[in-house]
Formats: structure tokens, sequence, C-alpha cells
């Protein structure tokens, strides 16, 4: 039986990342989305139902803090897995740890440029830590 392959959505406005995260996810065996600020994530995380949602904190259109309680508050989205990636903290703390709280939820974040391996392997402990809840 052929494996399934899980899908990601990557929010980011800086098109060079964006693709460099693309390749990284494609080579581990993802179907990758991307997307460029909320309206487009909103709309490719209905439409997709990804398995997770890698985004920046920062956007053009917003505040990443802020959107990620909107998609909570959907029910199509509220139990997709967010990740962050951001400018707004030092690589040098970024042990592959990193938490951001939002309300009462934590969230998964790395600094910008991003350790793939790390960000990889946490994307997958996520999906299936939901997966396994559900």
């Amino acid at each position: 039986m052929p494996k399934i392959q899980k899908k990601i959505l990557l929010v980011d406005d800086n098109p060079v990342a964006q693709k460099m995260t693309e390749k990284a996810f494609k080579n581990d065996g993802y179907e990758v989305f991307l997307a460029w600020d909320e309206e487009e994530c909103s709309k490719i995380a209905k439409a997709q139902r990804p398995d997770a949602i890698l985004m920046d904190i920062i956007f053009p259109d917003g505040d990443g803090r802020e959107f990620v309680k909107k998609l909570k508050q959907d029910p199509d989205t509220k139990d997709i897995p967010i990740v962050f990636a951001t400018n707004t903290i030092d690589v040098r703390d970024d042990q592959g740890n990193l938490v951001i709280t939002i309300g009462q939820e934590q969230y998964r974040a790395f600094a910008k440029p991003l350790h793939y391996p790390k960000l990889l392997s946490t994307v997958r402990k996520e999906i299936n830590r939901v997966k396994n809840n559900n």
C-alpha cells in the first residue's frame, strides 16, 4: 500500500525563504502549498486541509499571533498543527525547543535561518501528536 503524502502549508512573504523551505519539505516527501498572507493562508487551509502549517509571525497584512487565534476558532482549521518560523527569535537562542504561547496554547517556534533537520522532525512530531489526540 503506497504511503500517503503529508501536506504542509508554508506561509511566508519572503520568496527566498519560502522556496528554500519548500525544497526541504518536498525533499522530505511532503506535498507543499504556498501562501503569502493571511487571506491566502485561510483559503488554502480550508481547501487543502494540510497536515500542518508553518508560518512566519510577521505578515504583510497582520500579526501571525493574532491570525493563529482566528485559525483555531474556525472549525475547518482548528485542528491543524501550527509551527512558527520567525526572525523575532535570535538564532543563537534556538535549540529546537522554543515555544510561543498564544492564549492557552503553546506553539513550537524556530528562528530564521531555519535548521531544517530539526524543523522537519518537529513538524512530523506535531502532526503525529495531533493525529494521536483525535
